[in-house]
């Protein structure tokens, strides 16, 4: 019987699982919510969401979780000893014991979606950010809680919706994103937005607030110097943290290539002014960085994660087998 692997990438917007083939054949896959212990509502939530999400993965696949060889869970939250422990206690209660099993935060999934080897940067822009890195000698380091500047779709809302509210006191430049923004949201007045924002019952939550983030881009684009600063700021914050998360693992400094891979609704959107941002600064911060876009989603590096833990070493061929894989099913639905 051929040897199945899972991959699961849990985030706060959704979690996706995987079920694949040593070849990089998607046999199986499955959403669900939030898988951010975090983010939910519960830690239990959080839970339901990711089992919820493998549950629905394996019956695609028409396998059983003592079927699988091995499992890679990427998991936002997983941010502390602490966070692993509860992910491993939870798993251990209702996963087959024998079977192998890594827990590690939500970034290092996209570590090999862009080339196969596991060894780089993973720089995420999605609803929120997420940056990590694997050393050449196995060595990890993931932002996590070490970020202390808002990124990713949920960043450029945080810093635009300050921008707006600024302007209208009279406090900071008149931008061309109250208006981007009110529109998006089909709003009336930037005292509506805060109020939506602030109030006690009915805030927006943060899908709701990442959402606009296209409307802030295409203001950048238009050129409206604000939302052109929040973009040039975005894209150095996420080059300098891509250089602090290679320097952490033993990745620069020796002249030899630094695979960086972008991944993301942020960084992957066609022409997006956040990525030429980025690409812009980061040869300032890691010279020897070798950029890749994401081929895969972020659940696809988890599941060639799930075969190179078990022996079944992806190369090239697979992460391009994989790709095909997921488009072909994509075009299926």
């Amino acid at each position: 019987m051929t040897p199945l692997y899972l991959g699961v990438d849990a985030g706060n917007s959704k979690t996706a699982a995987m079920v694949c083939a040593p070849t990089g054949e998607v046999v199986g896959a499955g959403l669900a919510g939030c898988g951010d212990i975090y983010g939910a509502e519960t830690p239990q939530d959080a839970v339901d969401e990711v089992f919820a999400a493998v549950t629905r993965a394996l019956d695609e696949a028409g396998a059983k979780l003592e079927q699988l060889a091995g499992a890679a869970l990427r998991l936002a939250g997983v941010d502390w000893p602490e966070d692993r422990e509860f992910w491993h206690d939870t798993l251990l209660a209702h996963w087959p014991a024998a079977l192998p099993r890594s827990i590690l935060n939500d970034g290092y999934a996209a570590i090999r979606c862009g080339e196969p080897s596991g060894t780089g940067v993973a720089v995420i822009g999605g609803t929120a950010a997420a940056v990590a890195a694997r050393g050449p000698d196995g060595a990890l380091w993931e932002l996590a809680w070490w970020g202390q500047h808002p990124m990713g779709a949920l960043g450029l809302a945080q810093e635009a919706f300050r921008a707006i509210v600024l302007a209208e006191l009279g406090e900071a430049p008149a931008t061309e994103l109250a208006r981007a923004v009110l529109d998006f949201y089909g709003l009336d007045s930037v005292r509506e937005l805060n109020h939506w924002l602030t109030r006690r019952v009915g805030a927006a939550r943060h899908p709701d607030r990442a959402r606009c983030a296209p409307a802030i881009t295409a203001a950048a684009v238009h050129g409206d110097p604000v939302a052109m600063g929040l973009v040039a700021e975005q894209g150095r914050r996420f080059a300098r943290y891509a250089a602090v998360a290679a320097r952490q693992v033993g990745l620069s400094g020796d002249g030899r290539p630094v695979s960086v891979v972008l991944s993301g609704s942020v960084l992957t959107a066609q022409d997006s002014p956040v990525t030429s941002a980025l690409l812009g600064r980061l040869p300032a911060y890691l010279p020897d960085a070798v950029v890749h876009q994401a081929v895969i989603p972020p659940v696809g590096g988890a599941a060639l994660d799930a075969l190179a833990e078990g022996g079944a070493a992806p190369d090239q061929d697979v992460l391009e087998r994989l790709a095909r894989s997921v488009q072909e099913r994509g075009a299926r639905r």
